[in-house]
């Protein structure tokens, strides 16, 4: 589960009652030693963290735990699925959910975890009246670790754990012998949480977020080229409001990886973006004729033609956004907050303001302007009904722009290439669902601003869409080394 904000139980609870298991593997080996263990560590550890051991850590805690603390916000829930007494056995757990369970007499509850970078693991915990919960993590070999730091924070007991990828266990138990009908909840999380979803191309990568995004599938996509920008530069907020993910196609031929997901997540309607200079008449009549979807085509002369089509699809408001037409980067930046809030996205030439959205502002009474002169002119800025400009001094300080000025959480944050459209064009619907900007990087690292960006705002989770070859190791590098 994603970037769930769950933190612990404590007073009565009402379960979900979902199990979750998986194929489990590595240590064969019985959690021998485990009470042992952690008496070993709480007698040892300090209870205290250093003021900056503290600091990197307190911000998150405060964002997963509710004022209340007998009170639970949870998206991602799981109960114990018994057995799972020793490693063979351990049920797994995702981070950043929450499972809860019980203990028997003598009873061991065991966890299975896949890490796939090198982290700060925090595994928290907290138990009601009756259970004094203990607990250690456990490497793939079965082997006990010593916690870097050991603490209690509102009554929760946390443990951090600086850690290899590789899968690793945590072993419960109550130190008390078990036997009552209280209740525990254990949850694990990296002060940093790096997710990356990318696919072998453009055309991969748009599937991969479509499955994370939509895992029950969707009556409706929209579909656009893989290999220009102009006419799905305005698609986002159409997608968002129908529910629907973003699929790329190459012009001529309909993807056999896009089809099938069409199969796979039962859809009902295509909505295609751009005339058959962007996505062929061939693409049309296979969808339509073979297998058998409700097809819809938003077309125009031009691009600014088609993004005044597209916006005539939604819902009525009187805010607009204007960017240029011209390259990707701005509109692609501003994507995710104007589908949130139903905001067309037209497009405009530098230095004229297009016909199409010329003749579309007299529904609006206030525009976002995205970029600076050197992509939208004072001249045109001036012929919109009251604009406000969104810019930086390059792509990448313009997005983070965007994100300050229209106050978008910055808690997590989607990660694009600001050299290519297609990630971010993709992965728009999803920041949107999400409710997190999308910041433009560079290739190789993350830019100056950037970093400070990221530092200043205490961002947390990050969301990486495409492959090393758009976004390559030395950003994710970059990220887990701020401070």
């Amino acid at each position: 589960m994603r970037k769930a904000l769950s933190w612990v139980l404590f007073g009565f609870l009402l379960v979900s009652g979902f199990s979750w298991t998986g194929d489990v593997s590595a240590a064969s080996n019985s959690p021998k030693g485990l009470k042992e263990e952690i008496t070993k560590v709480k007698q040892e550890k300090s209870t205290s963290f250093s003021k900056d051991e503290k600091k990197k850590i307190e911000s998150h805690l405060k964002q997963k735990l509710a004022k209340d603390p007998i009170s639970i916000k949870t998206l991602g829930d799981y109960y114990e699925n018994e057995p799972n007494d020793n490693f063979n056995q351990a049920n797994i757990l995702h981070m950043e959910d929450v499972v809860y369970g019980t203990f028997d007499v003598d009873d061991v509850d065991m966890y299975r975890m896949k890490i796939n970078n090198p982290i700060e693991l925090v595994v928290a915990g907290s138990s009601q009246p009756g259970v004094d919960l203990g607990y250690l993590v456990a490497n793939a070999s079965g082997e006990w670790l010593d916690p870097d730091l050991y603490d209690y924070y509102d009554g929760v007991e946390i443990q951090v754990y600086t850690i290899p990828e590789g899968t690793y266990y945590i072993g419960a138990i109550d130190m008390n012998g078990g036997g009552t009908e209280g209740m525990y909840a254990l949850s694990a999380f990296n002060t940093k949480y790096i997710e990356r979803l990318s696919g072998k191309d453009r055309y991969a990568t748009a599937i991969e977020i479509a499955e994370y995004g939509w895992p029950e599938g969707t009556d409706n996509v929209v579909l656009a080229t893989g290999s220009t920008f102009p006419d799905a530069l305005a698609g986002a907020p159409l997608a968002f409001q129908l529910d629907a993910p973003i699929l790329l196609t190459p012009k001529t031929k309909l993807d056999s990886r896009v089809r099938d997901l069409i199969v796979d997540f039962g859809v009902k309607k295509v909505t295609i973006l751009g005339g058959t200079g962007a996505v062929s008449a061939k693409v049309e009549n296979e969808l339509r004729d073979k297998m058998g979807l409700e097809v819809r085509r938003l077309k125009g002369k031009n691009r600014y033609e088609t993004a005044a089509a597209i916006s005539e699809t939604l819902l009525p408001t009187h805010q607009a956004v204007v960017a240029y037409g011209g390259n990707f980067p701005d509109a692609l930046s501003i994507a995710p907050y104007a589908a949130m809030y139903g905001l067309p996205i037209f497009l405009t030439e530098k230095n004229e303001l297009s016909k199409a959205t010329k003749d579309a502002m007299f529904s609006y009474t206030k525009t976002y302007v995205v970029g600076g002169t050197g992509a939208i002119s004072e001249n045109v800025k001036k012929q919109l009904p009251s604009p406000t400009r969104l810019k930086g001094k390059d792509r990448y300080e313009t997005s983070i722009s965007i994100t300050k000025e229209l106050n978008l959480p910055t808690r997590g944050a989607f990660l694009a290439t600001g050299e290519g459209f297609a990630d971010a064009l993709t992965g728009s619907v999803l920041a949107a669902k999400f409710g997190e900007p999308t910041i433009l990087t560079k290739k190789s690292s993350l830019p100056t601003s950037t970093k400070k960006f990221f530092i200043e705002e205490n961002t947390t989770f990050y969301t990486i869409l495409g492959g090393n070859g758009a976004v390559g190791p030395g950003v994710e590098n970059d990220i887990m080394g701020l401070e």
